[in-house]
């Protein structure tokens, strides 16, 4: 794992793998403080903004490990191999609510709906 990928590591697979594989585990890790990436009946909603910092602020950081910036950070979450992760999980982003801007829009992260449901 390169130092500057691992915010988006982390991200995909402790808060995303961990919500899609373990979703109990990952519930009693929000119930242990206020955090904007809530929980709803549709999914994982977040902004991209909030994401990063409920990542920052629960991921385990190495001493003199460079964080990588936000910037940096999302531009990671729109390449192909985080879809590709997701999906492989049963998961997928969709934009919940869209503000127009990237930084203000409302992700969420849901389960695929099977085909024939």
């Amino acid at each position: 794992m390169a130092a500057n990928q691992c915010v988006y590591d982390y991200v995909l697979e402790s808060v995303f793998g961990c919500y899609l594989q373990h979703p109990a585990t990952f519930v009693s890790r929000l119930l242990g403080g206020a955090t904007p990436v809530v929980i709803t009946a549709e999914g994982l909603q977040f902004t991209l903004p909030a994401l990063y910092d409920f990542a920052l602020a629960n991921m385990p950081l190495a001493h003199n490990v460079a964080v990588q910036p936000y910037a940096a950070f999302r531009q990671s979450l729109y390449g192909q191999q985080t879809q590709v992760q997701l999906r492989a999980w049963g998961g997928e982003v969709v934009i919940a609510d869209n503000q127009q801007q990237v930084d203000q829009s409302i992700y969420r992260l849901q389960t695929l709906i099977k085909e024939g449901s």
